[in-house]
Formats: structure tokens, C-alpha cells, sequence
């Protein structure tokens, strides 16, 4: 006699949920490839956003160091600029200069770590682990040049020095969806 003609709707549940599986998993290694990108984007930006504040910082105290004593004769200032200028840009104020030499090398190495032309786009094992590193010292470095030169810590407290790290204090990790919400969670 020949099998049971109800074997193929007795098995129907079976063939759906092998066909779902099957979908379901393709779909969702697909999502999690795109998902994983666009993760990967934001952590890279977030990562060289980081980076370029540390290098303005930098470019400001590097800026503060005094210069050479090399005197522009008139000819220079005759020709390169205005007299009135010349004279605006002396009487405005300027920021303390910093005459340390410790400080001066410790703002160089930072210049070095965080200028934004060595810093490698990219997306390898090595390359990542360099760039965080890199970053991670340009930290330490910040620190030890905000002891040197006496800034309080404090007035860029809403920055973060660490990515993730929100103007409160903690992490972003320790927040919760209910701390951005006005209500409070009922229990």
C-alpha cells in the first residue's frame, strides 16, 4: 500500500518552521552585519571626534609656549602687514604663557599622538588597537599637562575626558532609559 496520504500535512509544521528557521537566520546575520557597521561608524567617530579635541587642546597650550625672541625687522611688517594691525595685535590680551620646559615636551608628545594626519583610518586588528592606545596616552598626556599648567579639571567636567562618560559622572553604562525620561518608572 502506498504511505499515508496524510503524512504531508502531518509534517506541514515541520516544512513552515524549517522554511522561518531558515529565512530568519539569513535575515538576521544580514541585520547584524548592518547593525554591526553602523556600531563600528559611530564608535570610529566618536574615537576621532575624541582625538580631535585633544589635538586643539594641544594646539592651544602649543601656542602658549613662548617663541623664539626673533624680532621682526620693519621691512617684514611693511610688507607683510598693515601697521594697524600690527598694533591691534599687541595691545589685545593674550593667554598666560607657559615656560616650562617638562611642560613643553609633554605638549609636543600630545601634538605627536593626536594629530589628526598620523592617526590610521584603518579598520585592522593592529590599526585599531594602535589608534587606541595612541589615544589612551594622549589622555595620560592631557592629565599631566593640566596639573603642570594648574587648569581646573572641572570646568571641562560636561566634556569627558573618557569616551561614553556623561556629564554626571557615570557611565553610560550605569544610566537607564528612565533617566532620560521626565516621568519616573512606576513600582
Amino acid at each position: 500500500m502506498s504511505a499515508d496520504p496524510f503524512d504531508d500535512l502531518l509534517g506541514l509544521e515541520d516544512k513552515f518552521y524549517d522554511e522561518g528557521y531558515q529565512l530568519g537566520s539569513t535575515e538576521g546575520a544580514k541585520a547584524g552585519k548592518i547593525e554591526g557597521r553602523v556600531f563600528g561608524l559611530e564608535k570610529g567617530f566618536e574615537k576621532f571626534v575624541e582625538a580631535g579635541r585633544l589635538h586643539g587642546r594641544s594646539v592651544i597650550w602649543a601656542g602658549r609656549l613662548p617663541q623664539g625672541d626673533t624680532p621682526a625687522s620693519t621691512s617684514e611688517v611693511q610688507q607683510g602687514e598693515p601697521q594697524t594691525t600690527a598694533s591691534i595685535s599687541q595691545s589685545t590680551t593674550s593667554l598666560p604663557t607657559l615656560a616650562n620646559p617638562r611642560l613643553e615636551k609633554h605638549i609636543r608628545v600630545l601634538y605627536a599622538l593626536s594629530e589628526p594626519a598620523s592617526l590610521s583610518t584603518d579598520n585592522t586588528e593592529d590599526a585599531v588597537s594602535d589608534f587606541d592606545d595612541r589615544l589612551k596616552r594622549a589622555h595620560a598626556k592631557v592629565k599631566i599637562i593640566e596639573r603642570l599648567v594648574g587648569e581646573d579639571i572641572s570646568l571641562l567636567a560636561g566634556i569627558g575626558d573618557n569616551l561614553g562618560q556623561q556629564a554626571g559622572g557615570g557611565s553610560a553604562a550605569d544610566s537607564s532609559i528612565e533617566d532620560v525620561n521626565i516621568l519616573k518608572a512606576r513600582h
